[in-house]
């Protein structure tokens, strides 16, 4: 019937618009967010008053050098980030990434915005991992391609020692394609503005120094849990 077609339809684009790459052996989805589909502008602009409050806000570790709001999420010297609008666009598109990955149950899934990030120029984020969830998501929400780097992701498997030590010559002749990764001590994904990047919560990761002194680089950081349905 004519509902039936426009709903493949309507699934064939979304499906068209998720970019699946296999990242060390491991799954990373990456799609985009249409910015109209929220108050872009207001969460922006929020995000920049924080930022002129204080630039070096962090108080996630003392490694980092950053305007970092994990842990710090209450603290009354901030404005409140409004995320109504967004949050119904993120439960639709994990919904969809779940629903075209290949899984054994019905499941159900809860996810939290567990931070943001603003950064400026000479900013950068120390390696971690998310360990108290399963996936975890990067909105990058502004993000100037040329002047600002992707997250980098570690390779962290014994493998990557051995061939940077022993088989040099091995990343030389491979392409620089993400099955090929394997070979890579780091990986930066081809991302830009809008893009939401869907991850195993254990892949190490990092933010590099910025370089950009014109306009701050600003994610939005979710962690997601997914489980069988009872």
């Amino acid at each position: 019937n004519k509902h039936s077609i426009r709903s493949f339809r309507r699934r064939i684009k979304v499906m068209d618009m998720i970019k699946n790459i296999v990242l060390f052996g491991f799954p990373v989805i990456i799609t985009k967010i249409n910015s109209r589909s929220y108050d872009k502008k207001l969460i922006i602009s929020t995000i920049e008053k924080n930022f002129k409050i204080n630039k070096k806000r962090n108080q996630w570790d003392k490694e980092s050098i950053l305007h970092h709001s994990y842990n710090d999420n209450t603290n009354s010297k901030y404005y409140k980030i409004d995320y109504t609008t967004l949050i119904p666009v993120y439960k639709k598109i994990i919904t969809e990434i779940f629903s075209n990955m290949p899984l054994s149950n019905e499941f159900k899934f809860n996810f939290t915005i567990a931070n943001y990030t603003c950064l400026s120029k000479c900013d950068y984020m120390a390696s971690h991992i998310h360990n108290s969830t399963d996936f975890t998501a990067v909105h990058y929400i502004q993000f100037d391609k040329k002047n600002h780097s992707a997250t980098t992701f570690e390779n962290v498997l014994p493998h990557i020692d051995y061939i940077q030590q022993l088989r040099p010559e091995l990343s030389k002749v491979l392409s620089n394609h993400h099955l090929n990764s394997w070979s890579y001590a780091s990986w930066k994904l081809d991302v830009e503005e809008n893009d939401f990047c869907f991850s195993p919560s254990f892949l190490k990761h990092k933010i590099e120094p910025q370089t950009s002194k014109n306009k701050n680089r600003i994610t939005i950081v979710l962690n997601i849990s997914i489980k069988k349905k009872n």
